[in-house]
């Protein structure tokens, strides 16, 4: 079982058990050994994994750690563990703070065994920053994070290169975070940003409330213009490149394949789906293979590597979705632009195979 089947593992059990978790303990049973055990450290080798880990600092002499993970014989993540579905406020940071701060350790990580932050010391050194750079939920699992996930893992843990992967997590996560603020909620001084440079009035209270929701409206259009641009002109050069190419010797068709019959719609949702793999792989590398029920697009033209399939034969249009644990789930589409929507889950797929 690879990384990213564990951590599925996981995200099942954590949906299975619900409330079942009543304790801290159990939690840690349950929950957060088995996350330790899929990074790949031995959980019952004191070498490599260290409970009630000795954290002392000034005042706190007997501040322990719920774990320790250990490289080379010195702590490289704590994880500081919480009862199942308990609140993890500014409280146990702060304790969690304190432990940070009797080690060596770069990362530390508060837990409820399903949602996980991860913390480091970007600010100041040796001294835990307030916010987590990366934050994710089991029960509801960002697969895009799975690669900085396994940057932790056993083997694969470089102290620079997680340091510099966190800060840009951290400043990509506050910058998303402060954008989709602005698109909700414009402030005062965003809003009057835009106006100077195209407003030859007096600024006023009346005038900002005017014109707030044209410029949210024109800031949502924009970035669905971006999009769509990006989107053609992607489609445009695939076009090119086929037509272009030299016409390849294909193998005779046998009797079965004289059935199929490559629809101009699933030929536009394969360019797109290449256009939305742009900046996570090289599009090149999707496949299309049709066949008489549906039409399937896959990842170096792999059958084993299923990307989506398109069930464009019937009246209502569906797209079979592989990153999550049912094979081959069935969405329902109106048209292809609909195809968009499903950008992140098929950039998941992608990276899990490219994990394994």
């Amino acid at each position: 079982m690879d990384f990213s089947e564990k951590i599925a593992e996981l995200s099942k059990k954590v949906k299975n058990l619900g409330d079942g978790l009543k304790s801290e303990e159990a939690t840690k049973n349950a929950l957060v050994m088995p996350f330790i055990a899929a990074l790949g450290y031995d959980v019952f080798n004191p070498s490599e994994v260290v409970p009630e880990f000795s954290a002392p600092i000034g005042e706190y002499k007997d501040a322990r750690v719920d774990y320790a993970i250990l490289s080379g014989g010195k702590p490289i993540i704590l994880l500081e563990c919480k009862t199942l579905g308990a609140c993890l406020d500014s409280r146990q940071c702060n304790q969690l703070q304190i432990y940070f701060h009797g080690t060596e350790a770069p990362i530390a990580v508060l837990t409820d065994g399903n949602r996980y932050k991860f913390y480091s010391d970007l600010e100041a050194a040796n001294k835990m920053d307030t916010k987590p750079y990366m934050e994710f939920s089991l029960d509801d699992m960002d697969e895009t994070l799975l690669p900085e996930l396994r940057k932790l893992a056993k083997g694969k843990f470089d102290r620079d290169a997680c340091m510099s992967a966190a800060n840009e997590l951290k400043y990509n996560r506050e910058f998303k975070r402060i954008m989709a603020e602005q698109m909700e909620n414009p402030h005062e001084d965003f809003i009057r940003f835009f106006l100077a440079q195209t407003y030859d009035g007096k600024i006023t209270q009346n005038i900002r409330e005017r014109f707030t929701p044209i410029l949210v409206a024109a800031l949502e259009q924009f970035i669905n213009d971006r999009i769509n641009i990006r989107l053609k002109n992607a489609m445009t050069q695939q076009k090119t490149e086929v037509s272009e190419a030299p016409a390849e010797e294909l193998p005779e068709a046998k009797p079965e394949e004289s059935r199929i019959i490559t629809t101009e719609e699933e030929k536009e949702a394969y360019y797109l789906i290449k256009s939305l793999m742009v900046g996570t792989i090289d599009p090149s590398r999707v496949a299309m293979r049709d066949a008489i029920n549906y039409c399937s697009i896959l990842l170096d033209d792999n059958r084993l590597k299923p990307i989506c399939r398109l069930y464009f034969n019937g009246k209502q249009w569906r797209i079979g979705m592989f990153d999550g644990e049912n094979k081959d789930a069935k969405e329902d589409i109106e048209k292809l632009d609909d195809i968009i929507s499903f950008t992140d889950r098929l950039r998941a797929t992608v990276l899990k195979y490219d994990q394994k």
